[in-house]
């Protein structure tokens, strides 16, 4: 029995770009509007986004890939602090 499964990916893939887009375009919207639809929509895309981080997250390899995780990281934390002024204020 073969395993062809595990290549080796140097370079972001489409899933990766999409849930880093995703949490972008969150904290784009959540930076700009604290209230109305508009913020419950960049909250339900940031939360997308969130998914797809730790999803397509779970086992960076490259270089690449962990500087994207990284950025990713300190995306979250900063949609999280949207959020958060958002929701209280």
């Amino acid at each position: 029995m073969t395993h062809t499964g595990d290549g080796t990916r140097g370079s972001a893939t489409r899933g990766q770009v999409m849930a880093l887009g995703l949490l972008s375009a969150g904290i784009a919207l959540l930076a700009k509007w604290h209230e109305g639809p508009v913020f419950w929509c960049g909250a339900l895309l940031g939360i997308a986004g969130i998914g797809g981080y730790f999803a397509q997250f779970d086992t960076p390899r490259g270089v690449a890939q962990w500087f994207l995780a990284a950025v990713g990281f300190c995306m979250v934390f900063m949609f999280g602090l949207q959020l958060l002024i958002g929701v209280f204020s």
